[in-house]
This record gives C-alpha cells, sequence and structure tokens, in this order.
C-alpha cells in the first residue's frame, strides 16, 4: 500500500476529512470553450455538451528537471492546481495521459507505459492543419538579464509531485496516442503541460499533431505556461507570453477552457483547497540558488487569484498581513531567502513561494602561488577508492578542466565528497579560486555501457545532467573560511577570495557532496593558489 493510500486512512480514521461519497459519473458535462476572431481577436464562447468517458487528457513534458531554474520552478508551481484538476477528472470517468516524450523510455516495466505501449497500433489518418504563428522568444532562459543557465537535458522523468494513479497512461509517440484514443472511444483531447509555444504545441504528442488527426483539442489554459524571456525593464515574464501564446492558439482555432472553473462546474472542486502559488521571477531554490551579480531585480505575480495582493519577507520568515506589500519589481543586492504569498484582506489564500538568491563576489585576482607549486600534505586513499583520488591540473577523469565552457590549465579536480591539505607559509596572504561542476558532465549521455555513459559530441547530460550537486567550502586550521552554496551543473563558478590569518599553519579544500551523494559529483577547483603579501 502506498504513502498516499496511508495518509488517506490515518485521516480518515482521526475525522480529519469526511469521505467522499461514490458517485456515478454524469452522462454529460458542459465545457465552456473560448475562441477568438483569427482577424479582429473578439472572444467567442461556444458551449460543449460532452460525455466525460469520452475525453482524453493529455499532459505534455510534466518533467522533474528542466536546464532553467526558474522555469523548473514555475512548473512546480503549477503542479497543486494540475494535481487537483487531475483527480477530478478521473472521477467524473475521463482517460489521463502523460506524455513526457524524451523520458517516457525511462518508464519502461511501469504497467502505465506498458499498457500504453501494448496497445494495437492503427495508421494515423492526417485530415487537416494548423498553422500557429507564436511571438519570437527572446533571450537565453526565464531567468532574464542576469546570469542564464546553461542548456542540458537532465530530466530523467515525470515531476515526482504529481500522483500517476494505476489507471493513468505514459504515451511515447502520436500513432500510440491515437491508438489508445480509439481503442478507448475518445473524441476529445485536453491538453495542459509546459512550453506552450514550444513543447505543447509541437511534440508528436502535442496539439498541432493530434489536431491533424481529426480529433477535437482544447487547452487548459489555466494549466500551461509559455517558455519565454524575464525583462523587468520592458516589463515581460513568462506569464505574459502564457497569455500571449494563449491567444494566438485560440486564434488558430484551438478553443481553451478553465480546467478549475470546468471542474468547479461539473461538481468536482473543492474551494477550500489552495493551490495557487507566487510566481518568483528569477527563481532559486535552497539547493539550486539563484547567483547573480551586484543586483538582480526580482519580480512577483500571482496570474490565477483575482483581488488578491502579495506580501513578502527577504528574512526567510513567513509572509503575513503584516508583511512588505509587493507593488513593482525591487533589486536585491545581497544575498537572502524571498518567501511571497498572495493576501485577501488579512487572510492567506496562496501557498508560500520560497526564492532563494546569492550574490557573486568580486572576480578574484589570479594567484601568485599556484596549487602545483605548493607541495601538498598526504592524505590516504586506499587503492580501491583510486578514482577519489584529487587530480592535479585535470578532472579526476583526466580530462581539461573545464566550468561553463571554459577551459583552465592550472586546477584541481575531484570527485565529492574529497579534500586536499596544503601547508600555509607566513608571506600568503590570501586563497583564491573558481570553483564549479565539471564541465564535461554536460557532454555526456546515459547509455547502455555503464552507469556514466559515454561521450556524445553534444550529448548535453541527458538523464544525468540533473544528478551532480556539490558544495566547496575552504578550512584552515580545522574552522571553516568560506563556502560555496549548493552548486549544480552549469552554474556560473564560485569566486573564493578568502583571507589568511596570521601564523595559519594549514589550509583544507574540499567538496561535500551537498546531501545527495552520487558519482557524477565531479568537481573542479580552477585558478587556485595563493596571493602573497605585498612587501
Amino acid at each position: 500500500m502506498n504513502i498516499r493510500k496511508l495518509t488517506l486512512i490515518l485521516f480518515l480514521s482521526l475525522g480529519l476529512i469526511a469521505p467522499v461519497a461514490a458517485q456515478t459519473p454524469p452522462d454529460e458535462i458542459t465545457l465552456n470553450l473560448r475562441v477568438r476572431d483569427s482577424m479582429t481577436g473578439q472572444v467567442v464562447i461556444k458551449p460543449l455538451k460532452i460525455d466525460p468517458r469520452k475525453v482524453g487528457i493529455v499532459i505534455v513534458d510534466p518533467w522533474n528537471y528542466h536546464w532553467c531554474m526558474t522555469y523548473t520552478h514555475r512548473l512546480l508551481a503549477t503542479v497543486p492546481r494540475m494535481d487537483r484538476s487531475l483527480q477530478c477528472a478521473r472521477r467524473l470517468g475521463m482517460t489521463v495521459m502523460w506524455a513526457p516524450t524524451e523520458a517516457a523510455s525511462q518508464y519502461a516495466g511501469c504497467p502505465q507505459r506498458e499498457r500504453a505501449a501494448a496497445v494495437p497500433l492503427v495508421e494515423v489518418p492526417r485530415v487537416r492543419s494548423l498553422q500557429c504563428e507564436f511571438a519570437p522568444r527572446q533571450g537565453a532562459c526565464t531567468c532574464g538579464p542576469g546570469v542564464a543557465c546553461e542548456v542540458n537535458y537532465g530530466l530523467d522523468g515525470i515531476c515526482s509531485q504529481l500522483a500517476i494513479e494505476a489507471d493513468d497512461l505514459i504515451v511515447s509517440n502520436q500513432q500510440e496516442t491515437y491508438s489508445l484514443c480509439k481503442q478507448r472511444g475518445l473524441t476529445h483531447i485536453l491538453f495542459m503541460g509546459w512550453a506552450s509555444n514550444i513543447c505543447l504545441f509541437n511534440r508528436p504528442e502535442g496539439i498541432k499533431s493530434m489536431h491533424a488527426t481529426g480529433l477535437e483539442c482544447y487547452l487548459a489554459r489555466d494549466l500551461t505556461d509559455a517558455f519565454d524571456h524575464y525583462d523587468p525593464a520592458v516589463p515581460l515574464t513568462c506569464d505574459d507570453a502564457t497569455t500571449a501564446a494563449v491567444v494566438q492558439l485560440e486564434k488558430a482555432g484551438i478553443a481553451t477552457f478553465d480546467m478549475v472553473e470546468e471542474m468547479r462546474k461539473a461538481g468536482q472542486w473543492n474551494d477550500a483547497w489552495t493551490v495557487e502559488c507566487v510566481r518568483i521571477t528569477p527563481w532559486g531554490a535552497a539547493d539550486r540558488p539563484y547567483l547573480f551579480e551586484r543586483q538582480v531585480v526580482v519580480t512577483l505575480t500571482c496570474p490565477l487569484l483575482a483581488d488578491t495582493r502579495i506580501r513578502y519577507t527577504l528574512d526567510g520568515q513567513e509572509p503575513t498581513a503584516d508583511s512588505t506589500l509587493y507593488e513593482k519589481p525591487f533589486a536585491l543586492a545581497g544575498s537572502m531567502t524571498l518567501r511571497a504569498a498572495a493576501f485577501r484582506a488579512d487572510r492567506k489564500v496562496s501557498l508560500t513561494s520560497v526564492g532563494r538568491f546569492v550574490r557573486l563576489g568580486a572576480m578574484p585576482p589570479r594567484p601568485d602561488v599556484y596549487l602545483d607549486q605548493v607541495m601538498p600534505i598526504t592524505e590516504t586513499y586506499p587503492f580501491w577508492y583510486s578514482s577519489w583520488r584529487p587530480v592535479l591540473n585535470r578532472s579526476i577523469e583526466d580530462k581539461s578542466l573545464l566550468l561553463r565552457g571554459r577551459t583552465y590549465a592550472k586546477g584541481l579536480g575531484m570527485r565529492a565528497p574529497c579534500n586536499m591539505r596544503y601547508p600555509l607559509k607566513p608571506e600568503y596572504d590570501r586563497f583564491v579560486a573558481l570553483a564549479g561542476i565539471d564541465g564535461h558532465l554536460r557532454d555526456r549521455r546515459a547509455d547502455f555501457y555503464g552507469v556514466l555513459g559515454s561521450d556524445a559530441g553534444g550529448g548535453f547530460g541527458c538523464l544525468l545532467a540533473q544528478q551532480p550537486s556539490v558544495q566547496f567550502r575552504v578550512f584552515i586550521d580545522g574552522q571553516l573560511a568560506a563556502e560555496s552554496p549548493p552548486l549544480k551543473l552549469g552554474h556560473e563558478p564560485w569566486r573564493f577570495d578568502t583571507p589568511i590569518p596570521p601564523g595559519s599553519r594549514q589550509i583544507n579544500l574540499t567538496v561535500t557532496d551537498a546531501g545527495s551523494r552520487n558519482v557524477l559529483d565531479l568537481a573542479d577547483w580552477v585558478e587556485a593558489g595563493f596571493v602573497l603579501k605585498k612587501k
């Protein structure tokens, strides 16, 4: 029995929630569909009466990781609303189909995937086409004009906070999805998911492909999100891009609807549920903080809650009705934890969103004495741990030292957890270095020949990039002198410029696994060494 069922039984036994009486799904529900005139943009509402048992739901790319940290958290912000909506849809008899595209293969052996893969395939008709011109995307990622995230394909599954129920299906391509619809008598498809202006529209299981087969396709406009640039100077956020993408789809002939409103009309939605989150842009977390230079401009939005006001704190405390009122984008100039929530009058009506921001120090000078000029204090590593021995001027895998696309000649390659001690001389004034996860991981892909995979010459860390996470620490005579935040692949290298107190005897350069040990925790210290005291 899974945790979800055990929790439900416990709550029922304690009388904390009332049992829901078994209900026979209605033979018919009415969806209020919204379309727009392709020329004028005028909105038209068209009611549609439909048997919910003939309705399928396709969720596109509900990944457990995205290379852009802000977009990862925008997905997570949608999860509570989506999870509750799918619970309601299942009770109505709708069929739920998950379409994680690249990650579908990772569900081999899972009943939901095996049932979908075993469907007798039928020929896919091409009865119509769909043209939709989305506005051109701007910038590198949704974090905005600061330090952009590096592209990688570290996803390896569906977001763990989304419940995949026993009767759901995990689909892999257009023909499989269409064949399931024909087998189950599904005539209408409700779409939800991410990157409405890219993946949700263009994937083989997405709107464009399934519309072409003749199936009636609609978009849940409250359960999608566009991928675009953040620019506080315009201002522009992904919320604006999502609104624009929805309008373009409606003009192209794809009707949209509000999923929560439809479930409420069908008698399935409970208004006591709290499912909305404030969106923070840019958005980092404790285990993947947003690193910035000098300052970062933060925007807070709550697009699906009307008549609310956002309040926030910058000291990590839970926001209350007396916390600072958000009125416009604001600048942060230091490292801090932001918490935000929406309020209606004095009552909190959203979940609390948390963002972690860390300011980078100034770029350190190059050392006068590099590590390869200093004899280390010997650490004992058993021969079977030879792959954990630090490597001088090379990565732990005997490759070049590589951080965010730049190669360095001097430094130290490690696999966390690991350390290297060095004696300190009176003339040493400061320890300086850059540090980060070894960038060669981005060129890897998972394959059938081992855990680490093989060099793929553009694998972009496929199925691997989310795994490594490290934290660098500098100890002087056993006392913590400096440390980085937890770092993920593609983070801007952390900058160390650490004073050495007079009389210090030794320095220990350590890399920890940031709480989640993984064989891929490969870390590089580069441009590392000592700055001499001025004479």
